[in-house]
This record gives structure tokens, sequence and C-alpha cells, in this order.
């Protein structure tokens, strides 16, 4: 079983998100966590909704936020204004 791993956002909304990843997640519960802009690091909980292989090898996971209203779209804003910041 992955223990840790990095994964790439591909879908995001105030309840969940999509992950991509090259281990699978076996794991039904999940510690989530990114870095804001402030270099600081932000944490949700998470539950695994579902985690399927695609053709190209690789893990799709659906995420639902484990946290408060609040705290999930926190998380969701930080991680939105980093991807914006990356693509300037």
């Amino acid at each position: 079983m992955v223990e840790q791993c990095m994964a790439l956002v591909l879908d995001i909304s105030q309840n969940g998100l999509l992950i991509e990843s090259l281990q699978e997640v076996e794991s039904k519960n999940l510690s989530l966590m990114a870095s804001t802009l402030k270099n600081s690091l932000i944490k949700i909980e998470g539950k695994v909704a579902h985690c399927r292989k695609t053709e190209s090898g690789k893990f799709r996971t659906g995420v639902m936020l484990q946290g408060t209203h609040e705290e999930n779209v926190r998380f969701v804003k930080e991680l939105i204004r980093a991807y914006h910041y990356q693509k300037k």
C-alpha cells in the first residue's frame, strides 16, 4: 500500500477533487496537503469515492473533502490560486 504520493489535480469542486497519480490509492481515507503561494502547507482530510486505472496506466481517484464547508472552500481556493499563479 502507498503511504504517500504526489498527484495532479485534474478537476476540482467545493466538495471534492479528481486526482491523477502513478500509484493506486488503496486507502479509503486520505490526508491531502498543498503548498500555498506564501509557502505554507494546508491540509484537509478526504474520503476516496473511487480509484480507476486509465489506459495510460495512471490512476484517477475521486476524493470527497471531509472538512467543514469553510475548510473545504479554503483548501480549494488555495489550490486555485496556486494553479493560476503557475500559469503566469
